[in-house]
């Protein structure tokens, strides 16, 4: 081969071996061209990316204030529990604390002190028991002119019927003069200030609860000696003013029912949820909108108690309930179901538990089950619950004898359970957390999603209790005002926060 013709060869090679790194070049060139050909468009596409992915933080965070502005206003939820807890006011055996109304809300508690003929109201800050007012709640115009001046046993209760800025609330001495029954003293006042607005006395016999923020009486009427019919009237609170009013269908009184070797006198009752107001006495319940729609009229035992359920049902539960558990649900649908158990009683309820009605059974109730309400079939059930119950996001978070557990609502799934060492006493709540109170004045934080501990804090030494003062000692630990009491025995208690 001629040398020419390897030298062009060799050329030939080499163009080919080079012409690699210029296509290269060429699509970098083609991508940086075609950026600065569509830059503006490129700008308005990340724009809108950013704005998407604000947008959705936004929404979730709208979501997570809604959820916990609602849950502030839910009966029972306390303020949020700090990292470090503390005490935030205590109370001495000579000058103890007795709450019979609070508002979660509203942050306000009321408590009384009794006397000979008189019960003091007394508006307490929750936060620091400070005693904003107080107010005489007079009980001798109640009671025969020979009885005044006495001490009667005296049972006082009140019931928000308005919150702020125009607070209401309505408190009623329930009194057993001395071999008599008595009428009931009703008094409306501002639970902010004190101040009355109205007066009353109730005849003896008469109902009271409220309702949607009006207050409803019903009372007895005897058509004769063996029927009865009741009316009730729903007024302002403040005013009197008239806002419905009906009256029952007349009724046989059905008497003393015996019960095994026991004779019990059926009390009529009357209760109030937000959708509802219930009336149940001699084998009937009639059930009302707050508005005074009729919502149903049914016929129930006579040796048993109706009461409001959850999710729109109605609870029959029989006198002998723990040796004979079969009770009765009237369904959302009016439908009477045979039912197995006493209704929980919950200490937080936030209403997400959607559909399910929650009974206890079992040896000593340690048995929940969940039932549908419109149904009653059986969702689930779960053993070893020894303790208080409530429902938050749409879980059930129930206690065991040295555990937490929490379940979905609706299947029964188990969400988390975590041990916390002794026997729960008191279950509650705030917005992000489950707390928990055990016997041995431990305090406990936790996580609402995964029931990690969050805090931690040892309530006996805060109150300057000793641990062991918390079994048998321990009188009560409740929600009330946002924040939690423990009453002891002797007398004194203290709230944390």
């Amino acid at each position: 081969m001629s040398e020419s013709l390897r030298g062009a060869g060799h050329r030939q090679i080499l163009v080919l071996e080079d012409s690699e790194p210029v296509r290269s070049t060429d699509t970098a060139d083609a991508v940086r061209d075609w950026m600065r050909r569509h830059a503006a468009w490129l700008v308005v596409v990340a724009v809108l990316a950013v704005l998407v992915l604000v947008g959705a933080q936004r929404m979730v965070d709208a979501r997570e204030r809604q959820r916990l502005a609602y849950l502030a206003r839910v009966p029972g939820i306390l303020q949020p529990v700090p990292a470090h807890v503390a005490a935030l006011w205590r109370w001495a055996p000579t000058d103890p604390v007795t709450v019979v109304a609070d508002d979660t809300a509203g942050r306000w508690t009321i408590g009384t002190r009794y006397g000979r003929g008189v019960v003091d109201l007394r508006g307490t800050d929750p936060d620091t028991g400070a005693v904003r007012w107080t107010t005489p709640f007079p009980i001798d115009d109640a009671l025969p002119p020979a009885d005044r001046g006495t001490f009667p046993s005296v049972w006082v209760r009140c019931a928000t019927a308005a919150a702020a800025p125009h607070a209401r609330a309505v408190c009623g001495a329930d009194l057993a003069g001395p071999g008599q029954v008595v009428g009931t003293p009703l008094m409306v006042l501002d639970p902010t200030n004190g101040a009355v607005l109205a007066r009353q006395i109730l005849p003896a016999g008469t109902l009271w609860t409220v309702s949607a923020g009006h207050l409803v009486i019903a009372t007895p009427v005897a058509d004769d000696r063996a029927r009865t019919h009741w009316d009730v009237t729903v007024t302002d609170p403040s005013t009197g003013a008239a806002v419905w009013h009906t009256r029952t269908p007349t009724v046989p009184v059905s008497g003393p029912v015996r019960v095994g070797v026991t004779t019990i006198d059926p009390a009529a009752t009357l209760s109030a949820d937000p959708q509802r107001v219930l009336l149940a006495g001699d084998g009937h319940a009639w059930v009302w909108s707050p508005s005074g729609a009729t919502r149903a009229s049914v016929s129930v035992g006579v040796d048993g108690t109706t009461a409001l359920g959850r999710a729109g049902t109605l609870v029959w539960t029989p006198f002998q309930s723990l040796t004979d558990p079969a009770g009765e649900l009237v369904t959302d649908q009016g439908t009477h179901v045979t039912v197995d158990g006493t209704q929980v009683q919950l200490s937080v309820d936030d209403g997400t538990a959607h559909g399910v009605v929650l009974l206890r059974t079992g040896a000593g109730g340690t048995t929940i089950v969940a039932d549908d309400a419109s149904t009653g079939r059986e969702l689930w059930r779960a053993d070893g619950s020894t303790g208080p119950v409530l429902v938050l996001d749409g879980a059930v978070v129930a206690t065991g004898s040295s555990s937490v557990v929490s379940r979905d609502a609706r299947t029964g799934a188990l969400r988390w359970r975590t041990q916390v060492g002794a026997r729960p006493v008191y279950l509650g709540a705030d917005p992000l957390h489950i707390v928990v109170l055990t016997d041995d004045l431990q305090l406990q934080a936790l996580d609402l999603a995964d029931g990690r501990t969050a805090v931690r804090a040892d309530a006996a030494s805060l109150l300057g209790k000793r641990s062991d003062e918390g079994v048998g000692g321990l009188d009560g630990a409740q929600e009330h005002g946002g924040r939690l009491l423990l009453t002891f025995r002797d007398g004194s208690g203290g709230a944390l926060g």
